[in-house]
């Protein structure tokens, strides 16, 4: 039956236009579009009459401009020649937009192929339609009302920062390209995007399209990357000197850096980049980042030598290089890289003039040279990425916050270079995608510092899910467009729309939430602050969604507060899964479940990745081992070796053996003896394992006492072993590992513990 009224209420839409030519809505009759249009003009057009239609229920026309136009005003979209004979977009900053109101016609314009766009879409804006969340999660919403509101005054308006993204977390990656371009485009958001490459479409005017990431690896093939072992076998001396030898790869598996001395690799980068870019077309950027860290940088004497003679690196260590891990200082590899990447940059400028290339300040290269014998090609943009965090108790300029003085300095430094910056930001809840945000109005002192110390862009990685972070992505977004936007009225307007009966609770949900996080004496650095939310705020901020829940009992309210309940659940089980004691557990176990349940009654928009943590949750703490008391540290005189060689080598168990400098993957042993204690009659004895990652069996005298998951990795892991041990005997400990990819082996320690 639904079906058929919507059916008879678009035929008598039709119906009524057909009939009157001159259906018109604030004296507009029409929209008109360049005859040429772009598919983005087009779709501009579009969207203007299909979204004024459900505001007024007046159906206006889509029309090019070489056809006989209707009597009355017209919204005039895009480049047509009315618009480009008052306007010249061409000369104006990146996605500025013009609403031209006042009488007669309206254009509606932008600059670039995204910025009309923008244009129609903040029009639609000022009309109270707002696009809060993707719409296959959470409905757009707009107005019924018989007429448009129109300013007087015309309105020209250029964005904040130029570039305007993060990489989402999206719960699936179809629902990234079909959905939220469309919501970036909506809100003013140009770079959004789920990897290192990305277009939004013709249609969305493509977006703000870019290379980003830690491309090296790919530039010059180490790792798993393709072409690896033949570009290896073919010129060895593009790849970094560790130890005396080329090598391809880190010990665990990691892509390298490359020997950044060598011009031919000058040469191979920039033709690689250059081909790039002839291949994909107009770029607003391209990076050129050393890879992820800790790796291998090379220690050739011409390398070392562009380090300069003041520079401490002189061989990789145990955390090589990387940021302020290393024991060389913050930054040691800042000026090869600045040497190297003004090169390739030099390179492109001949070919692609227009083209910025960017680098990653970040980790090894965090910190800008010292001295003042250094610059920057015309044509780089500096992406500042402090690894180690932002600190949001503390503003970025507080003396008593010594990682955010240092963040201040060195991006401050970067900025004196003259040349611009990318801020590269780091999610506020660290790597716990699913746990609700409430840093807001936080972020928009950090972005005004930002604007205010020469920052003109924004990118990084977002805040995970969008069930309790819906509201920080909308938030972010705005600012972007507009940092001196009223988040009190964005927040209220939110609250309102979304949460509708519940919505004076949930505002104070927000305020309180922020208002207890500001509160937190500790620093707040990736997530921190999860744990150190005292308890009492914890338990009043879960009453306030009890309360909304009561409040919001029907759709689509009661699934939005759902949305929040099960990030705030999420939350409270990161902090339960600390505690070593059956009660925490049960209580987890009991959220655990409950979560579960409202998850799959609403499809609640979580990553896949907590969907089946919560689904599956095969994990149990040994909580009777953790709370045993300690017999004895085995911490040392382990013996190790991999599968299928007689060959023991000594080994740490509180690192990874790919942590100890050994490359392999696959199948690897422990093994090492101790003399039993002769306190351990009357309990039980435990094997206790700070983590193992990989799948694990554990061998006592030659008894298996059973075999484990590799997941989760970083969680304790036990092993009773109290039936195979004699007091004052000596024991035998063997220990199978197999693991794949990346890190792999026992870290942590391994204890005998003890409880009667």
């Amino acid at each position: 039956m639904r079906c058929i009224l919507i059916l008879l209420s678009t035929a008598l839409l039709v119906v009524i236009t057909h009939a009157n030519e001159l259906n018109t809505v604030n004296g507009i009759t029409q929209v008109i579009v360049p005859t040429a249009a772009t598919p983005a003009e087009q779709f501009a057009g579009d969207e203007l009459a299909r979204y004024i239609g459900k505001i007024t229920r007046v159906a206006l026309p889509v029309i090019a401009e070489d056809t006989d136009r209707f009597d009355g005003r017209a919204l005039v979209v895009g480049r047509t020649t009315e618009n480009l004979r008052d306007h010249n977009p061409g000369d104006w900053a990146r996605d500025t937009i013009y609403l031209g109101y006042g009488d007669g016609d309206i254009a509606i314009i932008g600059q670039g192929p995204q910025g009309t766009l923008f244009a129609a879409y903040e029009f639609l804006r000022h009309q109270g339609c707002r696009w809060y969340l993707p719409d296959h999660i959470i409905d757009e919403i707009v107005p019924r009302r018989a007429e448009l509101e129109l300013p007087e005054s015309p309105l020209q308006y250029t964005p904040t920062f130029v570039e305007r993204g993060w990489h989402p977390h999206p719960s699936s990656p179809g629902a990234f390209k079909v959905h939220i371009n469309k919501w970036a485009t909506r809100n003013g958001i140009n770079a959004i995007c789920a990897g290192t490459t990305f277009d939004y479409g013709e249609e969305l005017g493509h977006g703000l399209r870019l290379r980003e990431g830690h491309t090296l690896p790919a530039l010059i093939p180490s790792a798993d990357f393709p072409q690896t072992l033949e570009t290896f076998a073919a010129h060895p001396d593009w790849y970094p000197l560790h130890n005396g030898r080329r090598v391809h790869q880190y010990k665990d598996g990691r892509p390298v850096q490359a020997c950044l001395s060598n011009p031919e690799v000058v040469a191979e980068v920039s033709h690689r980049v250059i081909s790039w870019l002839n291949e994909y077309g107009d770029c607003w950027r391209f990076s050129v980042s050393h890879s992820d860290e800790p790796t291998y940088w090379c220690e050739c004497d011409a390398c070392k030598a562009i380090d300069g003679p003041n520079s401490k690196w002189q061989r990789n260590d145990l955390y090589d290089a990387y940021g302020l891990k290393s024991k060389q200082g913050p930054g040691p590899m800042s000026r090869r890289w600045i040497a190297f990447v003004n090169q390739v940059a030099q390179k492109v400028a001949a070919v692609h003039p227009d083209i910025k290339i960017s680098f990653y300040a970040y980790g090894s290269t965090v910190m800008p040279p010292t001295g003042d014998d250094w610059k920057l090609a015309p044509n780089i943009i500096v992406e500042y990425a402090y690894g180690d965090g932002i600190c949001l108790s503390h503003d970025l300029t507080a003396e008593n916050c010594p990682t955010n003085a240092a963040a201040h300095a060195w991006l401050t430094h970067w900025a004196t270079a003259g040349r611009p910056v990318i801020m590269y930001d780091y999610p506020p809840g660290g790597g716990n995608f699913d746990v609700p945000t409430g840093h807001l109005r936080r972020y928009q002192a950090l972005l005004r510092y930002s604007q205010a110390h020469g920052v003109i862009a924004w990118a990084g990685e977002g805040q995970g899910s969008w069930a309790g972070s819906g509201l920080w992505h909308y938030l972010k977004g705005r600012l972007l467009w507009d940092v001196n936007s009223d988040v009190s009225i964005l927040i209220a307007e939110f609250c309102h729309d979304i949460y509708g009966p519940a919505e004076t609770t949930m505002q104070s949900f927000y305020v309180e939430f922020e208002a207890a996080l500001d509160q937190i004496d500790d620093h707040q650095i990736w997530g921190s602050w999860i744990t150190a939310l005292p308890d009492q705020d914890v338990d009043r901020l879960s009453a306030l969604l009890s309360e909304a829940e009561t409040q919001a009992p029907a759709p689509p309210f009661d699934r939005h507060v759902a949305m929040m309940r099960a990030a705030f659940n999420t939350l409270e089980m990161q902090r339960l899964a600390t505690a070593a004691n059956e009660s925490g557990f049960a209580r987890y176990n009991k959220m655990r479940e409950a979560t579960l349940a409202l998850v799959e009654r609403h499809n609640l928009p979580i990553t896949d990745r907590w969907r089946d943590e919560l689904a599956k949750n095969p994990y149990r703490p040994p909580f009777k081992a953790l709370n045993a008391s300690e017999l004895l540290d085995l911490a040392s005189g382990w013996k190790f070796r991999v599968d299928d060689s007689d060959t023991w080598r000594d080994i740490r168990v509180d690192d990874y053996w790919t942590g100890q400098g050994i490359n392999y993957h696959g199948i690897a042993w422990y093994t090492t003896e101790f003399v039993v204690p002769d306190d351990i009659a009357g309990g039980t004895v435990w094997l206790l394992f700070g983590m193992i990652d990989g799948d694990s069996e554990v061998w006592v005298n030659g008894k298996s006492l059973g075999s484990m998951p590799g997941a989760p990795w970083d969680k304790p892991k036990a092993f009773v072993i109290t039936e195979t041990l004699e007091p004052g005997d000596t024991a035998q400990v063997r220990i199978r590992v197999s693991k794949e990819l990346y890190a792999a082996g026992i870290n942590g320690g391994v204890r005998l513990v003890h409880r009667r």
